[in-house]
């Protein structure tokens, strides 16, 4: 399957759907009162990104992250299980696909066809403060204060987009040695 990447300029409706979303989902899991932040390209103002928005859920257990998919379920996200191999055991992933009811994924070869359906949100549920966590809050502070490496980062994903790629994943695993090194320089800056 080929997939093409779509990256539009930075747009002020993702923050304010974020914060929309961000209303739901703690009235929807307000029985864990978890912290909902808003990660990704569409995070960081001038940023321009694939018109998805990102949010990282943090609990403060392990447990409450699958006990949590339930309500989500019942809120209109598609759950993923078939992304809970290493490394990433310790996050669910759930999405709320445009005109797609909630499901669960257990194969890749189950998701529904991305252009008729294209992600509107992405979910990560994970435990407050885990690697995961830090590395992505680190990663969207550093753009936000570095606008020169912001600039950069979105000149490259535009120059990537323009190419052709097996999945959206590759796509991400192209990126990841730049991020890799802006994780790096958040680190050093402390």
């Amino acid at each position: 399957m080929v997939a093409r990447v779509m990256i539009e300029p930075y747009s002020a409706d993702w923050a304010v759907a974020f914060q929309q979303e961000q209303g739901r989902l703690e009235s929807c899991l307000t029985v864990w009162s978890p912290e909902v932040q808003h990660i990704g390209s569409t995070a960081v103002e001038g940023l321009g990104g694939k018109p998805v928005i990102d949010i990282m859920v943090g609990f403060s257990d392990e447990e409450s992250l699958s006990a949590a998919v339930d309500p989500l379920l019942k809120a209109g996200y598609c759950y993923y299980p078939c992304f809970e191999e290493p490394p990433f055991r310790d996050r669910r992933f759930l999405a709320r696909l445009q005109d797609f009811p909630a499901t669960v994924f257990e194969s890749p070869e189950d998701f529904p066809d991305r252009v008729a359906h294209p992600p509107v949100f992405h979910l990560h549920l994970l435990r407050h403060g885990s690697p995961f966590w830090k590395r992505h809050l680190a990663f969207r502070d550093y753009l936000r204060r570095h606008p020169i490496t912001r600039d950069a980062y979105y000149r490259m994903k535009v120059k990537l987009a323009k190419g052709v790629w097996e999945s959206h994943n590759d796509y991400a695993k192209a990126k990841t040695a730049f991020i890799r090194r802006v994780e790096r320089l958040a680190e050093l800056e402390g």
